[in-house]
């Protein structure tokens, strides 16, 4: 009995210690997953300044003045910015019209985005738009692009406010 007691109490013991594993035993599983963000690239105009050549005698001469564009667009997107013909419809002929009420007085004028008398600034369709890229988003990275303009007096316009609307567009 006595063998037989020993043998119990080992299969016991054994028993046991395999209970114990198993209680004791972790299982792990794993997974992964990914984390992703995709930045859109965007752009806008903030800012364009009207140009105004001031209150001028009507001699013949060349008057400048300059203005800006400002333009935020996503941090190396490259854009184009054109600008149209105003109201002549033609961006190598641009004229202020005046005085209204409606004359055939017109004075010419350029734009240009580099100096004055610089290159004529046209259109993306022409190829004469300022080419530029982005800095990013937010106050901090805003481009600021100046506008040269030069308006040409002969010395023959009669006194009155002359103007015209230019649309600048941006292509991204």
């Amino acid at each position: 009995m006595r063998s037989e007691n020993r043998a119990f109490r080992t299969l016991v013991a054994v028993g046991l210690f395999v209970a114990a594993g198993w209680a004791n035993a972790q299982s792990t599983l794993t997974d992964q997953f990914d984390v992703r963000i995709t930045i859109e690239g965007t752009c806008t105009v903030l800012n364009a300044t009207d140009i105004d050549f001031g209150t001028q005698v009507s001699a013949a001469g060349t008057h400048q003045q300059s203005g800006s564009i400002a333009v935020q667009c996503t941090n190396g997107l490259p854009f184009q910015l054109g600008l149209n013909g105003g109201e002549s419809g033609t961006e190598t002929a641009r004229v202020m019209r005046g005085p209204r009420p409606a004359t055939s007085t017109s004075i010419p004028y350029t734009l240009s985005a580099f100096a004055f008398g610089g290159t004529n600034w046209g259109s993306v369709e022409t190829g004469s738009a300022y080419s530029g890229s982005g800095q990013g988003l937010g106050s901090a990275f805003e481009v600021l692009i100046p506008v040269y303009a030069e308006a040409t007096l002969v010395g023959s316009e009669p006194a009155g406010t002359y103007q015209d609307t230019v649309t600048a567009t941006l292509s991204f």
